[in-house]
């Protein structure tokens, strides 16, 4: 169960010529999840005092006006397998608008909008206790913002929801035996959609980005061996968008395609979010 959380709203810095907004995180003594619009963006977690950060773009997730930031704040844990406590958490972000083809490093670019949650989160904190209350977890925190460049409005706020959870098992399974056969090219065709929508949010060639997606595919996702040992029965299912976007997962919740990590932790995934497009269902994120 999750929380209410405190709403703010963005300043504006002059217009630029198709800008990459990117979410600037940065937290400590917790593990965050957060969103845009709904749709996961991206984890971090920290047990100790020093930050950790990231700061992914997130064009393909916006609609223009009242883009809503979601912060999930969950616990940590130390060597011992004891809690951290939250109180001293630290969860700080920033919405950043930088140039085309300009990187940004967490700390970089133009701030839009910041926001902070550790004192509200401290100020939760505080009155559970007073109320003699188990604090509810994860606890979440919203942020609002608008941009005047990138809309995906029609697909993420105004489609018609899509409930065929026999539809979305069946497609998972297509996804599955196309990995299973090693099928890059077959894979990227079922995620046109998803490469029209970033070709328009980067204002880039649908071309140039199909061709990256097939190489990605063939070169380094598919030859690591994404994990396919499940039935259509085990897909996890989760509503994104008022059931306008559909996140496949496998059976432990990692990513429909993915690997297991490797003793350092690292795998190799790829989300995958599907919606109705053309009379069927496609990889749209």
């Amino acid at each position: 169960m999750v929380a209410g959380g405190r709403f703010g709203k963005s300043s504006t810095l002059p217009a630029m010529t198709h800008p990459i907004y990117h979410l600037d995180m940065r937290v400590a003594g917790c593990a965050v999840q957060f969103r845009v619009n709904d749709l996961p963006l991206g984890e971090l977690s920290s047990v100790g005092p020093n930050k950790e950060s990231f700061a992914p773009p997130m064009n393909p997730y916006l609609v223009g006006q009242n883009n809503m930031v979601e912060v999930h704040v969950r616990p940590v844990f130390d060597p011992s397998g004891e809690p951290v406590d939250l109180s001293g958490a630290s969860i700080e972000g920033a919405v950043v608008r930088a140039q085309k083809d300009e990187p940004v490093g967490p700390g970089e670019g133009d701030q839009i909008t910041t926001f902070s949650f550790a004192d509200e989160l401290r100020e939760r904190i505080r009155q559970a206790v007073e109320d003699e209350e188990e604090l509810e977890l994860p606890q979440m925190f919203v942020h609002l913002f608008d941009n005047d460049v990138v809309s995906f409005e029609a697909e993420l706020r105004d489609a018609e929801p899509f409930d065929d959870e026999d539809a979305l098992r069946d497609y998972a399974i297509v996804i599955r035996d196309l990995v299973a056969a090693g099928d890059s090219a077959g894979l990227a065709a079922q995620m046109e959609a998803k490469v029209q929508a970033y070709a328009v949010a980067y204002d880039a060639e649908d071309s140039f980005i199909r061709d990256s997606l097939v190489e990605s595919l063939r070169d380094t996702i598919l030859p690591a061996g994404p994990v396919t040992d499940f039935e259509r029965d085990d897909v996890q299912l989760e509503a994104l968008g008022g059931g306008r976007v559909w996140e496949l997962r496998r059976p432990n919740g990692r990513p429909l395609v993915s690997t297991d990590p490797d003793p350092e932790g690292g795998s190799f995934q790829i989300p995958i979010l599907v919606a109705p497009r053309d009379g069927g269902l496609q990889v749209v994120r």
